[in-house]
């Protein structure tokens, strides 16, 4: 039976479909590109994003090159395509987080663009997805066309296997794709580094590890046009300076950055690397769906009761899915190299966060981090993180016992969790009044601040 399509969702086609000559590569290669688009109506897979690549590569050999910078952990290659000639070098990263679509579409725009003339004298360095072996584990959610479906593929590694953030802990982890990464950032001494991200329910927002002043300009006009609401207060940026309405600025190192609960440091991660050359990086968040609550600088009028309400509920929610998960402990793969084992790794330190993180926003908890600025775009992250996560978790569970441990005896957890799954994805959309954001909408405002920030930050750091 052929899936409903939401109200107002177009249908969803083949991701590989390109307008123009670049549909097919047997055309062989023009002297002149032009300035032809990548189109999607649902997000390309990492293999589609290789295949283009690999398209516009023998189209146009001149201008593209398509190199292996290293291998993930379960030895799958991590390619770069590099557009364009001259001095000055701008690094793209894809796929840093598994479950996070956007970004592959957003370099195969990218791609084109460059060919067609976008900041001449640049370089673009494309790195088609940071972290193949979750991006496997995160199948089937590329073209999800529900809440529901976007988590019945969910995959999050834990911080340890994030290749950005995994060099950035307190006990740091260097895995392969962070030292391949972190090579090509040596290597290329790029002036600015992009890390494209997403998230499910939320507007857009830009962190930087150092101000790029204009960048804001094109933030706030395309998030306008495209109907993209600008996340004001994201509890990821919590502590960051604002240079600007949805701009955060990374603090001075020792200050703090994120809640307590999160043991990740920006100033150990990968973004900080172009630092040692004079570069910048940005990280670009754009949502799936979008939620205006989120750009709403209206105080709260009862925000100590509203940080006390969203932390009992993140702590019985978390007691819920501990309970499905002491469950099925005796069903859950062990430690080896099955893919099953990163997701049950994922799965209790997901359930491990949620208690301090609650406590982090509980006034009357003694680990209290009073929060700057309790407006309602504030207490909406808030929110967000405390429905986010215990479902992440669930959605984890769920999948580990229907895909890796399918035994007879977990048929009836496997309904209940499944039921309980949809249940909070449909509640955590009601409450936010979500939008869906066309897969278009999103590429087009990630590559509008993208080229806005290579182009503002080449002004302020590239060399002449």
């Amino acid at each position: 039976m052929a899936r409903r399509v939401p109200p107002g969702r177009p249908a969803i086609h083949d991701p590989r479909r390109l307008r123009g000559r670049d549909q097919d590569p047997r055309a062989g290669p023009e002297k002149h590109p032009g300035r032809e688009r990548f189109r999607t109506l649902s997000y390309p897979t990492p293999a589609d994003v290789t295949r283009t690549a690999e398209a516009l590569t023998a189209r146009y050999p001149g201008l593209c090159r398509l190199s292996t910078i290293g291998h993930s952990r379960h030895g799958v290659p991590l390619r770069m395509l590099s557009v364009g000639r001259g001095p000055r070098h701008a690094l793209v990263v894809a796929g840093a987080h598994p479950n996070e679509y956007v970004g592959g579409g957003t370099l195969l725009e990218l791609a084109h663009r460059a060919l067609g003339g976008e900041r001449p004298g640049t370089v673009w360095h494309l790195l088609l997805c940071l972290d193949p072996d979750g991006a496997r584990l995160n199948e089937g959610g590329h073209r999800a066309d529900t809440l529901f479906g976007h988590y019945r593929s969910f995959f999050r590694p834990t911080a340890d296997e994030q290749p950005e953030w995994a060099p950035a802990l307190p006990r740091p982890r260097f895995l392969p794709e962070s030292r391949a990464l972190l090579d090509v950032i040596h290597r290329l001494r790029p002036y600015i580094q992009i890390s494209l991200h997403g998230t499910d329910i939320g507007g857009t927002f830009a962190q930087l590890t150092r101000d790029v002043p204009g960048l804001d300009r094109t933030l706030a006009a395309s998030a306008e046009r495209l109907g993209i609401p600008v996340e004001r207060a994201p509890l990821d940026a919590m502590h960051w300076p604002t240079s600007a309405p949805g701009v955060f600025v990374l603090p001075p190192p020792g200050a703090p950055e994120r809640p307590t609960a999160f043991p990740e440091n920006a100033h150990r991660s990968t973004w900080l690397a172009p630092h040692a050359h004079g570069g910048v990086t940005a990280v670009l968040e754009v949502p799936v769906w979008a939620a205006a609550g989120f750009a709403d600088l209206a105080p709260h009028p009862a925000p100590e009761q509203r940080l006390r309400h969203w932390a009992e509920r993140l702590r019985d929610y978390a007691h819920t899915v501990r309970g499905h998960y002491e469950r099925a402990r005796p069903h859950l793969p062990d430690p080896g190299p099955d893919p099953g084992f990163s997701m049950r790794r994922a799965v209790a330190e997901t359930l491990r966060v949620c208690g301090p993180l609650a406590d982090s926003w509980d006034p009357a908890h003694p680990s209290f981090t009073p929060l700057p600025g309790l407006t309602r775009a504030r207490t909406a992250s808030i929110e967000g993180f405390a429905r986010r996560t215990p479902l992440r978790a669930a959605a984890m569970l769920l999948r580990l016992l229907e895909e890796y441990t399918p035994a007879p005896g977990t048929a009836s957890q496997r309904t209940e969790l499944e039921a309980l799954v949809a249940r909070w994805c449909a509640a955590y959309s009601a409450s936010f009044t979500a939008t869906w954001v066309p897969v278009d909408r999103q590429i087009e405002h990630q590559v509008n601040v993208t080229t806005a920030a290579v182009e503002a930050a080449e002004g302020h750091l590239a060399p002449s």
